[in-house]
């Protein structure tokens, strides 16, 4: 990627932080940097605020459009609980699931290797309804924020649920194993629909 490349992507991210919820604290790096490419002047100085970091790690799902975006959690959701799907016989559970993200992707999920994914502690309680379901999925994406709070603070706002807690080392490989599940089955559809 070249340095105009590298620009461009952090104004997108500055603009998409900017716009989502209510205006937050910056610090000064990234207030300049809303100054100068976004002509937003700063927000605020205090505790918790963001930094030139935290623009940069953005994740890519928050630009991307809301459906996309929450199917990306389901995937993240059954990522996570792929130790107590490969336990259940609860057809019920499975098939609820299998609704969410279609039988191919659970049938991959099944198959992925063991040890793949942290076992991740709600797992077992998120399988209960589709609102524990889809929290679980935003707080597995979540994870990719990091130990940035001002930056996960700002990015729950994007999920119409509650993103449960969760110990972002954990989720962290949930949410890598279901982007590239995710991916996989998303270009496999496009290369169908060709």
């Amino acid at each position: 990627m070249n340095a105009r490349a590298d620009r461009e992507r952090l104004v997108a991210q500055a603009r998409l932080l900017g716009c989502v919820g209510a205006s937050a604290p910056v610090g000064p790096r990234a207030a300049r940097l809303a100054r100068r490419l976004i002509g937003r002047g700063p927000m605020a100085d205090g505790e918790g605020a963001f930094a030139f970091a935290d623009v940069a790690a953005t994740p890519d799902w928050a630009a991307w459009p809301a459906g996309r975006r929450a199917r990306l959690a389901d995937f993240a959701a059954a990522a996570a609980c792929t130790d107590v799907l490969r336990r259940s016989i609860d057809g019920k559970r499975l098939a609820c699931v299998a609704r969410r993200i279609g039988e191919p992707a659970l049938d991959a999920i099944l198959a992925s290797p063991p040890g793949l994914v942290a076992a991740i502690p709600q797992a077992e309680s998120a399988l209960g309804g589709d609102e524990t379901f889809s929290a679980l999925g935003a707080g597995v994406l979540l994870a990719e924020a990091g130990a940035r709070p001002a930056l996960a603070a700002r990015l729950s706002e994007l999920f119409d649920v509650a993103p449960l807690a969760i110990d972002p080392d954990r989720g962290l490989s949930a949410a890598q194993a279901a982007r590239g599940l995710f991916m996989a089955f998303e270009a496999g559809a496009l290369e169908a629909a060709a």
